[in-house]
C-alpha cells in the first residue's frame, strides 16, 4: 500500500508539472469550502463590506493521507476607508501541494458607489507571488534513479531546487443589499509568469481564474435565517461549481451542506460545516470534505478550519466635510 501510494504521488505531481511544453501549469487556485465565510478572499471587491475591521483565518488540509496531498494557509483583513470612498485589505497565503510551495502577499484598494438598489464595489488587488519547486524529490516515468543518481529524461523537468518572485494581480465587483450578494472577480487577469532560478529556469504561467458568487438571504422564521448560495471557478478549460446551504440560527450557530462538482458527469466532494460565535466578535467554523471521486480511495477526507474576528464598531467618523477657507479670517 505504501508503495503504492508514493507511485500515486509521483504520478500526481507529474501531470501537474507536465501539462503544456517548456511551461509548467500546475494546479494554481487553492481549493476552498468555506468561501462563504471569507469573500474577500477570493475577491477584493468585498474589502470593507463587514463594515468594520474583519479579520480572518483559515487552515485547509485537503485529501488526508494521500502522499502529497495539498496545505493552505492563508490571513485575510479588510475595513472600510470611508475618507476614500471605500475600502482596503491585504492577505497573506500558503499553499503546498506536493514538492510545489506558493507564497504571497496581496493589498487592495476598493471603491464603494452606493445606489438606490444597494452597494457597488469596484476593488484591485496588487501584491508578489514566490513559487518553490524541489525538483530533485520528482519522478518521471522514464527517469533513472539509482542512489544518488536523478536524470528525468524530460525537458521540462528540473533535477535541482528553485525559486522565483512574480507580481499578483486580482480584479473584483461586488454587489450587496439587505438580501442579496453577489460578485465576479478575476485572479492573475495579467496572466503574468514566474521563472525559478533553478537550471532549467521552470517557468510557471499564472492563469486567468474567473469567479462568480451569489448569495441569496431567506428569513426562514424568526429563529432561523437561511443563505443559499453558488460559486462558480473557471479558467476557461475546466469549470468548477459549489452549491451551497447555510442556516443561522439566532444569529449564534450555523451549520450546513455544499456540492461541490466539476460537470454533469463529474463529481469531487460533499461538505458538511458547522459553527459558532463564541462572542460578538469572535466566530470558529470547521468544515469536512467527503470525497466522493475516485481519490476516496486514498483518502481520508478534507478538513478545513476558519476562524474569524470582527472589531464590530465603526472605524472612522466617515468623509469629512468640505472646508471653504475664507481669505479674510
Amino acid at each position: 500500500m505504501c508503495r503504492l501510494l508514493n507511485s500515486l504521488r509521483q504520478q500526481f505531481l507529474f501531470v501537474l508539472l507536465t501539462i503544456g511544453v517548456g511551461v509548467a501549469f500546475a494546479q494554481q487556485v487553492p481549493q476552498y469550502t468555506l468561501t462563504m465565510l471569507d469573500k474577500y478572499r477570493d475577491n477584493p471587491g468585498y474589502g470593507g463590506m463587514d463594515a468594520s475591521l474583519s479579520i480572518t483565518g483559515a487552515i485547509k488540509s485537503q485529501w488526508e493521507t494521500f502522499p502529497g496531498s495539498p496545505k493552505f494557509q492563508s490571513i485575510t483583513a479588510h475595513m472600510p476607508l470611508y475618507i476614500a470612498g471605500g475600502g482596503v485589505g491585504f492577505q497573506i497565503f500558503n499553499d503546498a501541494i506536493a514538492e510545489e510551495e506558493t507564497t504571497g502577499f496581496e493589498a487592495s484598494y476598493n471603491y464603494v458607489y452606493e445606489s438606490s438598489i444597494g452597494l457597488f464595489s469596484f476593488g484591485l488587488s496588487l501584491g508578489l507571488a514566490q513559487k518553490r519547486l524541489d525538483g530533485s524529490k520528482l519522478r518521471a516515468p522514464e527517469g533513472i534513479y539509482e542512489g544518488f543518481t536523478i536524470v528525468h529524461n524530460d525537458p521540462i523537468l528540473s533535477d535541482t531546487r528553485g525559486a522565483g518572485l512574480g507580481p499578483s494581480t486580482n480584479f473584483g465587483v461586488y454587489f450587496a443589499n439587505d438580501y442579496f450578494e453577489a460578485g465576479i472577480s478575476i485572479d492573475q487577469f495579467l496572466g503574468n509568469k514566474i521563472t525559478l532560478n533553478n537550471t532549467e529556469e521552470t517557468t510557471f504561467s499564472l492563469k486567468r481564474t474567473f469567479n462568480a458568487f451569489v448569495e441569496y438571504s431567506y428569513p426562514l422564521n424568526d429563529l432561523v435565517q437561511l443563505y443559499p448560495a453558488i460559486f462558480i471557478k473557471s479558467d476557461l478549460v475546466q469549470t468548477q461549481v459549489d452549491l451551497s446551504v447555510r442556516a443561522d440560527y439566532q444569529d449564534v450557530y450555523f451549520g450546513g451542506l455544499l456540492f461541490r462538482g466539476y460537470s454533469a458527469q463529474t463529481i469531487d466532494a460533499l461538505a458538511m460545516f458547522v459553527g459558532a460565535r463564541l462572542s460578538s466578535k469572535l466566530s470558529v467554523s470547521y468544515a469536512y470534505d467527503i470525497t466522493l471521486s475516485k481519490i476516496s480511495n486514498y483518502s481520508e477526507g478534507t478538513h478545513e478550519i476558519v476562524l474569524h474576528y470582527n472589531l464590530g464598531k465603526p472605524i472612522g467618523i466617515g468623509r469629512p466635510e468640505r472646508i471653504i477657507y475664507n481669505p479674510r479670517f
